[in-house]
């Protein structure tokens, strides 16, 4: 885990994760208003990130050549999460508009009001809009006293198959909340005393379960950390939901990243680890990667969503390699491909995560 972090900075990405990720992607709209080669009358597919205080959108547009952050204007208001369908019009204006009808909207305008905001958090986290889902989240959520803080936390045990608890919620709130600093800092109490214990002998998967049940900041955190590794349902895109905090180097307080994690998959007789990972950057944009290895050597195949980190990655491959000399096992291949990010959690199993999950 130590060698993906370091590679995150290799690579300068200096905030990842999903808040990093709504920042980037407004950064690269306000930079990019204007697709050359879309021209006006194109219909487009895409979804609402958010909505800026002009009353123009930041948007990700679906394109042949990938998906594109943009900013544009809106013949009809819409709401942050939405997926629409809309004709594309740049002629005259230094903002485009996207030209919508109110039959062009997706489902969530046709919700009553007192669903949107459930459908909107759903939307953000790529879960589907169904009513099964919805009920058992509603149901949770009112025995709580809907309690606006405590949707998403639900949403996202729902999305792991977790128990939708009061305490559970209060757990993932509570994670989430932390600072980069105190996340650090309860890192490094972990690994001392991991350190102290396992040189007297002790079982580090022993002395991870005992620190993990106990009443203090470090059992919360690390309770809260083996909920956020528990691999998603397979119909959830794993990109789009809260990221556990990992450890960073002294110099890079700020830096986290997203690991998903599954069990071992066979193939015949060949049997293997998986591992996924996705970082956000502000040069980069989204990067993401699947490692495979069968304890001896792996794979690792890294995929970037915009074509000039891609061709950045592929130049970068002989360093990369270089930074990975010191994990105990032997690199095979490194890959570098385009991605678009509904398609990064492909192939990942949806098993329950490993590490410190115990």
């Amino acid at each position: 885990m130590a060698e993906i972090t370091n590679l995150g900075a290799q690579l300068d990405q200096s905030r990842i994760g999903s808040e990093a990720q709504r920042t980037v992607e407004g950064g690269a709209a306000a930079r990019a208003s204007a697709v050359p080669q879309l021209r006006s009358g194109t219909v487009v597919e895409g979804q609402v990130l958010s909505r800026n205080a002009d009353g123009s959108y930041d948007v990700r547009l679906n394109l042949p050549g990938g998906a594109r952050t943009l900013l544009a204007r809106a013949t009809i208001d819409l709401i942050v999460g939405e997926n629409f369908r809309a004709v594309w019009d740049s002629s005259g204006q230094d903002v485009p508009l996207l030209r919508l009808s109110q039959s062009e909207l997706s489902l969530l305008t046709k919700m009553p009001l007192a669903d949107r905001e459930m459908a909107t958090a759903m939307l953000a986290r790529g879960m589907p809009l169904s009513g099964e889902i919805m009920k058992a989240v509603k149901d949770a959520w009112r025995r709580m006293g809907k309690d606006p803080e405590q949707l998403g936390p639900l949403l996202e045990l729902w999305a792991r198959d977790l128990p939708l608890t009061e305490g559970n919620a209060k757990l993932l709130i509570w994670y989430s909340a932390l600072s980069s600093e105190s996340a650090n800092a309860i890192w490094a109490r972990v690994k001392r005393e991991l350190k102290r214990r396992t040189a007297g002998g002790e079982n580090p998967v022993d002395v991870l379960r005992n620190l993990k049940e106990g009443d203090d900041d470090t059992g919360r955190f690390l309770r809260g950390h083996s909920m956020l590794l528990k691999a998603p349902r397979d119909d959830v895109n794993a990109v789009l939901l809260e990221a556990p905090t990992w450890p960073a180097r002294d110099d890079m307080r700020n830096m986290t990243a997203r690991v998903f994690l599954g069990r071992v998959k066979e193939e015949g007789d060949r049997r293997y680890w998986q591992m996924g990972f996705a970082v956000e950057g502000v040069k980069l944009g989204l990067v993401g990667g699947e490692a495979e290895s069968d304890g001896r050597s792996y794979n690792l195949n890294l995929y970037a969503e915009r074509p000039d980190t891609c061709e950045f990655l592929q130049r970068k491959r002989g360093a990369i390699r270089d930074e990975l000399e010191g994990v105990p096992l032997a690199l095979q291949f490194i890959g570098v491909s385009r991605i678009i990010v509904g398609g990064l959690r492909r192939g990942l199993l949806s098993e329950r995560g490993l590490d410190i999950t115990v």
